[in-house]
């Protein structure tokens, strides 16, 4: 009788064991700025991190870069780089290293092609709408995360938050968001996004309490999502070590 009880409790440890060496698949969304204001050597560290954190994937986890471009809806079609890690292992993890290869590939030519032709609007709301979509699309239990690299401001055919009175005050920018948030209806339930700055001349030229209050803009627009915000001013350097 003893014996079939440690049978059973040594049965229900390594079952118990099993569960929590299981990991959830990863759904990572990175909207890296093209725009011509992000300084060139901030956009190179942009994709090394990218690049780095790529190479932490794990079997199962999946990658979408969407580029932040002027008018997302009409110019992003084409451009979204979808990847994911083989769940099937191959010998001497040889699709590991294709995947790798295939992705800095990939990466190397969106950089080219934004160094070359760097974007002269920045329509971060249209791409957070295309965010929501890649997530929607995947519907398995993975865990999802949202990394944005930019200098967060909104510049399209709308907005201009270098200028617009509505980013001009806590008070104001606190309504602007909350309008803007229930007018596009986007919903990002529990997921992490991590905003990471980057530098720019726009930024930079701004006064000290335009930039709080674009900051305050995004944290603001992404609590009513249901997300869960964080900004980060290294938004390169603390990518890997955030979103690990």
């Amino acid at each position: 009788m003893k014996l079939t009880k440690r049978i059973f409790i040594t049965a229900v440890l390594a079952v118990a064991l099993l569960g929590c060496g299981k990991r959830k698949p990863r759904h990572i969304v990175i909207m890296p700025d093209v725009s011509g204001s992000i300084d060139r050597e901030s956009l190179e560290q942009a994709f090394k991190a990218v690049d780095e954190l790529a190479g932490q994937l794990q079997r199962g986890d999946k990658l979408t870069i969407i580029p932040i471009l002027g008018d997302a809806e009409a110019e992003a079609s084409g451009k979204i780089m979808r990847f994911e890690v083989p769940a099937s292992r191959q010998a001497y993890d040889k699709d590991l290293r294709d995947f790798r290869s295939k992705l800095n590939a990939s990466l190397t030519e969106m950089r080219a092609n934004a160094i070359a032709r760097p974007g002269s609007k920045t329509d971060i709301l249209g791409a957070v709408a295309l965010a929501e979509q890649e997530f929607n699309l995947n519907t398995d239990h993975s865990t999802k995360l949202l990394a944005i690299l930019s200098d967060f401001i909104e510049e399209d055919r709308q907005f201009d938050f270098r200028t617009d009175n509505a980013i001009s005050g806590v008070g104001s920018v606190q309504k602007f968001a909350t309008q803007q948030a229930q007018m596009e209806n986007i919903k990002l339930e529990k997921i992490e996004v991590y905003l990471g700055l980057l530098k720019s001349s726009e930024f930079a030229a701004l006064e000290r309490s335009r930039r709080n209050a674009i900051k305050g803009f995004w944290i603001q627009y992404f609590n009513h999502t249901g997300a869960h915000p964080r900004f980060f001013d290294d938004g390169p350097g603390l990518l890997r070590l955030q979103i690990s």
